[in-house]
């Protein structure tokens, strides 16, 4: 039996998304994928996911406080932009995106165990920072953690990996899981620049439960190349994955490690990317769900998003 045909999700109204003046995370980052993800949709090699908005966030309260999330839905139509912080920015434009990325989730929340499904979400504001009580770093809600919150509820039997190679480590998932799953259903994986924003990931609260279970931050120093992160991810990430053997896989994919990306000052090429997606699909049993997070140089964002599909499917 053939494996399922991959999907594509695009959030279209994250192109609405205002981050602000001159903010790297803008809506052109979508845009620079969208040729990526069609190309292969007409290759036939994927097909896009539609799905309607949902009429409100609810399904965010899983994953973070009901008084944020309240918070959100107050915005108004004609209402001025909030600044969550320095970085963050969310007007009534960002909820209509996020309404549109809840239609997604629930539709993936309904995956069954075990049932083989792959997916790739490009959708903007990302995520991976955003915590239980709010957002910061360029990130309003975590649409990732979100999810494993909601599939673990569902399926308590579940193993869930979460793997998150963006440049920056990825704290509001990790707020999250720690605070709302129980420690031994979860494995959450994280490799990033170290010291460096958000000031979190040192290793320090690394640790390893049963059957593998737990938390592996992976801080590594600015300049990290291909052979660097190779030894990585072979030595360090792949043996503990593969014992922990998990039924869900979900993805933070963040691509600004790359050596043309202007903030992360990482040497990542889309050799390493590539890598990854080989090792993705080299390990799929049931929902894997990767999610857009950095990646700030237009064409670096492209190739290297190009790299991990074409590894992912194993071409």
């Amino acid at each position: 039996m053939s494996a399922p045909l991959p999907e594509y999700f695009v959030g279209y109204a994250g192109l609405a998304h205002d981050s602000g003046p001159d903010h790297p995370e803008s809506p052109a980052r979508l845009s620079a994928l969208l040729p990526v993800l069609e190309s292969r949709v007409k290759r036939k090699k994927a097909r896009f996911l539609e799905v309607l908005p949902e009429p409100d966030l609810a399904i965010f309260r899983e994953g973070h406080d009901p008084k944020y999330i309240d918070f959100l839905e107050s915005l108004a139509p004609n209402g001025p932009p909030v600044d969550l912080d320095g970085d963050t920015r969310v007007a009534y434009a960002t909820v209509r995106a996020l309404k549109e990325i809840a239609g997604a989730l629930l539709n993936l929340s309904g995956t069954e165990s075990g049932v083989s499904r792959r997916i790739f979400c490009a959708v903007r504001p990302p995520g991976h920072h955003a915590h239980f009580y709010g957002g910061m770093g360029f990130c309003a809600v975590n649409h990732l953690a979100t999810l494993a919150v909601s599939r673990a509820r569902a399926n308590p039997a579940e193993r869930i990996l979460v793997l998150d190679f963006d440049v920056h480590h990825g704290n509001g998932t990790f707020d999250i899981l720690t605070r709302l799953l129980p420690p031994d259903q979860f494995l959450f994986v994280s490799t990033h620049r170290y010291p460096f924003y958000p000031g979190t990931g040192s290793g320090r609260e690394n640790r390893e439960g049963p059957g593998g279970s737990g938390v592996l931050d992976l801080p590594l120093p600015a300049g990290t190349d291909d052979e660097d992160y190779r030894f990585v991810l072979e030595e360090r990430i792949l043996p503990r994955w593969d014992l922990f053997s998990p039924m869900t896989v979900l993805v933070s994919a963040g691509f600004d490690a790359h050596i043309a990306d202007p903030l992360g000052e990482m040497a990542l090429s889309e050799k390493t990317y590539r890598r990854i997606g080989e090792a993705l699909g080299r390990r799929e049993r049931g929902l894997t769900a990767c999610f857009l997070e950095g990646g700030y140089s237009l064409p670096a964002l492209a190739q290297s998003a190009d790299a991990f599909l074409c590894g992912w499917d194993r071409e």
